[in-house]
């Protein structure tokens, strides 16, 4: 009886010290994941520049494609921007025809990135 105890938790120690392990590697394997998803964001084109580009070969932001405040202000950096919560859209126009631009928001301190 106390041999078979002692087996129990034998076998309870190491599925506990199994399970602290994975999630140990779990966690450095996410937190280099990061690392490395934002290391590919930096390395996406700034929207601001981007946008100067369109504008010198002759598209015009939409103006009204984007949400704007009871002020009339666009509600987000961009007045031609529309934004979910990690993925906005962009739309330019010219000689009537359209471009959407897919944008990745990033945080309320980095600047827009266009998306690949």
């Amino acid at each position: 009886m106390i041999s078979s105890d002692v087996g129990r938790l034998a076998r309870l120690a190491c599925a506990g010290s199994l399970l602290i392990l994975v999630a140990a590697l779990g966690s450095i394997l996410v937190s280099g994941a990061a690392a490395a998803q934002d290391d590919e964001f930096s390395q996406l084109p700034i929207y601001r520049e981007y946008r100067d580009q369109l504008a010198a070969q002759g598209w015009r932001p939409d103006a009204e494609f984007g949400l704007k405040l009871a002020s009339g202000k666009p509600l987000y950096r961009f007045p031609e921007v529309l934004c979910g919560p990690k993925i906005c859209h962009a739309r330019w126009i010219r000689s009537g025809t359209e471009k959407i631009i897919t944008l990745i928001r990033g945080d309320l301190t980095e600047e827009y990135r266009v998306s690949p």
